[in-house]
């Protein structure tokens, strides 16, 4: 990420244990460190998680506030007329691409104050090798997306064994009414732009910060796992207990994979296909958008919570399976070489 690039870095090898340079003013994990536990470094404090935290969330209510008032200075120049019963645009399109703007600015959120608060690369939220593997993060998304059409076609079975309609009434959608070419196109490069980083965004949150906070104090994972994933599951709002479910199952799998393969990328991959897939599915339908945002999964009957209990662990196991062969890093590379970026000293 660009903030990574503000002032020159120093590759400095240390031995595991040492005290960071007093100068120091970001520095690494130790060698063989996990995922979870890459925001304890050495010059983790008590305070330092907590506090970070709450400067995470001031920044990202902070660019919230600004993006918001361009949107509206935007929407008043397009003629686009302000929501009502809790929409933020009356236009479907609209509110969804606010929606998943908002959610996006989560990412330099977390990642401004894991460097400045912290005192860590921003990086290591990513992986333990403190970056995105992108060629990791493309073969994830292949599997990802042989795993979402399986999924599609699991529920449409599982809701015709039921006795109903395939598709009929999910996201709430009049059956049959399809939108016309420009409204799909136009709201499909829309969706495409911004869901990649609203579905990374949450990844950044769900699996990647609260397992890190709990990390810092903790050395099991799974309880940040787990708390990551009630709460991911609670953000889509209270709707059917299958819904809740089939959310909660998402994002413990996911939560696996993050501290197994030492990084976001699975999991970031997975949850962008899955969204992308049923965003466009739903903009493929007239008014479609109105009803395809979070609460969508949380309301979702049990063919989907079926078909999700046969698929998201399927997709783990095969990525498991994957990552020893591409030599993907589950902790911190053996023989380290810690970032540490020193303040300039007056000769």
């Amino acid at each position: 990420m660009s903030i990574l690039n503000h002032a020159p870095v120093i590759e400095a090898p240390r031995d595991v244990g040492q005290a960071p340079p007093p100068k120091s003013r970001v520095i690494a994990a130790s060698a063989g460190t996990p995922y979870h536990r890459l925001a304890r470094t050495d010059l983790h404090r008590w305070w330092r998680p907590l506090v970070a935290t709450l400067v995470a969330v001031v920044v990202w209510f902070l660019l919230q506030l600004n993006v918001g008032i361009g949107l509206g200075v935007a929407a008043g120049l397009t003629g686009v007329e302000p929501g009502t019963g809790g929409l933020i645009f009356a236009d479907p399109l609209w509110d969804n691409a606010a929606l998943l703007l908002t959610l996006a600015l989560l990412i330099p959120g977390v990642l401004i104050a894991a460097r400045l608060v912290q005192r860590r690369p921003a990086g290591s939220l990513s992986s333990v090798t403190g970056r995105l593997r992108w060629r990791w993060l493309l073969v994830c998304m292949v599997a990802a997306l042989a795993a979402v059409v399986l999924l599609f076609n699991l529920i449409a079975v599982f809701t015709a064994a039921s006795g109903n309609v395939p598709w009929e009434g999910m996201f709430a959608l009049p059956a049959g009414v399809w939108a016309d070419w420009p409204t799909f196109l136009t709201a499909a490069a829309v969706l495409v732009l911004l869901v990649p980083f609203q579905a990374a965004a949450e990844e950044y949150v769900f699996r990647g910060w609260i397992p890190q906070v709990f990390g810092c104090y903790l050395r099991t994972p799974w309880v940040g796992i787990v708390v990551g994933g009630a709460l991911f599951a609670l953000a889509h709002g209270l709707g059917t207990p299958w819904g809740f479910a089939e959310l909660f199952l998402f994002s413990l799998v996911l939560g696996v994979l993050v501290i197994r393969t030492g990084g976001l990328e699975a999991a970031i991959a997975l949850h962008v296909v899955n969204n992308l897939f049923f965003f466009l599915l739903a903009a493929t339908y007239a008014d479609g958008l109105g009803d395809a945002g979070g609460a969508g999964a949380a309301v979702a009957p049990w063919p989907v919570l079926a078909a999700g209990a046969i698929v998201w662990p399927l997709y783990g196991w095969v990525i498991l399976r994957l990552a020893p062969r591409f030599r993907i890093a589950g902790t911190a590379p053996e023989s380290p070489r810690r970032l540490v970026k020193a303040e300039a000293v007056a000769e």
